[in-house]
């Protein structure tokens, strides 16, 4: 039987895509200070050929002064825009056949009051490389 080569690593394509806005990450820091963004696959399926993952995508932003919290709903709408217009491009060696929202930004809660969350996810298609 012949091994087939491995679809992209999506959370790592879906970093270098959004490296450019703010730090990202794969797993949130104890300690937040300065706006990031955290990316992690939570779910997809594939055909065989395409890989299709559900990412989800967090923007943890402080907020400690008037226009903070609009400047992290405008950091997560910059993040939504740069995953949908990677369609049809080639990010971090690997090919993006397509980006939808799954579900748009929201404000999620956060432990900490001074820190505003907000999520989105996407889905991605991404072919297997070939050998």
């Amino acid at each position: 039987m012949q091994q087939l080569p491995p679809y992209p690593d999506a959370e790592a394509v879906v970093m270098a895509m959004l490296a450019g806005i703010a730090p990202t990450v794969t797993a949130t820091p104890a300690d937040i200070s300065t706006p990031l963004i955290r990316v992690q696959r939570v779910g997809g399926s594939d055909d065989r050929v395409t890989d299709y993952p559900r990412i989800e995508v967090c923007v943890f932003y402080p907020v400690a002064q008037d226009g903070d919290t609009a400047a992290a709903w405008a950091m997560a709408e910059q993040c939504r825009q740069t995953i949908l217009a990677a369609r049809c491009t080639v990010v971090a060696g690997a090919l993006c056949d397509n980006a939808t929202t799954a579900t748009p930004p929201q404000l999620l809660p956060w432990d900490n009051p001074n820190l505003r969350r907000i999520a989105a996810t996407f889905v991605l298609a991404f072919r297997r490389p070939r050998v």
